[in-house]
């Protein structure tokens, strides 16, 4: 696979995940941008089949930091630049 074709691809699963995460959010949450990236971070960690203990490792924090992500969201751009490496995704994906 051509490293042009991996950005598409990356493209591609960015629009089916915020799709995905749009579907799920209630009106409440759709309204609460920290839910909706809540949100985000629990569907990718759960596609790259990981669990919070293991996401918590890749980013040098305890898996109920990551649990606190995933409730509440982060507002810790380092945080979210190394969440959007470790996903393979766009930083705009994570965007409040």
């Amino acid at each position: 696979m051509m490293k042009n074709d991996i950005g598409v691809l990356g493209q591609v699963l960015t629009q089916q995940v915020l799709a995905q995460i749009e579907q799920d959010l209630t009106e409440v949450e759709a309204n609460n941008p920290y839910k909706r990236q809540a949100k985000i971070i629990r569907f990718l960690r759960e596609m790259k089949r990981l669990d919070q203990k293991q996401l918590g490792k890749l980013l040098g924090v305890d898996h109920s930091t990551i649990s606190r992500y995933e409730r509440l969201g982060c507002n810790d751009f380092k945080v979210i630049c190394r969440l959007a490496r470790i996903f393979g995704i766009s930083l705009d994906v994570f965007s409040v």
